[in-house]
C-alpha cells in the first residue's frame, strides 16, 4: 500500500482478491473472475493449510499489518478478511 493513499473498502477487497488469486497459482480464469468479497477462503476452492497460511503471510507483508490471531481464525470470507486488515490498518500508529 502506498503511505499517503486513501484506503477505501473497495480497494483493500480488490488487494485481497488479487493477493489471493496470485497465492492460489491453480485458479483457472472462471475462477479467478468468480473470486470476490463473498468467496469463502477454504471451502470455496478447497484451499489446504498451506496455500491459506502463504496467503496469510502475503495479506501481512502487503498492508504491514499483523491482526491478532484469534480474530484472523474467525475470518472466513475475503470481505471479512479485508474488514479486519482496515481494522488493523486504522489502529496502526
Amino acid at each position: 500500500m502506498m503511505s499517503g493513499e486513501k484506503v477505501t473498502r473497495e480497494v483493500v477487497i480488490q488487494d485481497v482478491v488479487n493477493i489471493f488469486i496470485e497465492t492460489l497459482g491453480f485458479l483457472d480464469e472462471a475462477e479467478k473472475a468468480s473470486v470476490n468479497e463473498n468467496t469463502h477462503i477454504i471451502e470455496d476452492f478447497n484451499v489446504v493449510d498451506i496455500d491459506s497460511m502463504a496467503f496469510g503471510i502475503a495479506l501481512v507483508e502487503h498492508f504491514s499489518v499483523k491482526p491478532d490471531l484469534e480474530e484472523w481464525g474467525r475470518a472466513a470470507c475475503i470481505g471479512e478478511v479485508a474488514d479486519l486488515f482496515i481494522k488493523c490498518m486504522s489502529q496502526k500508529p
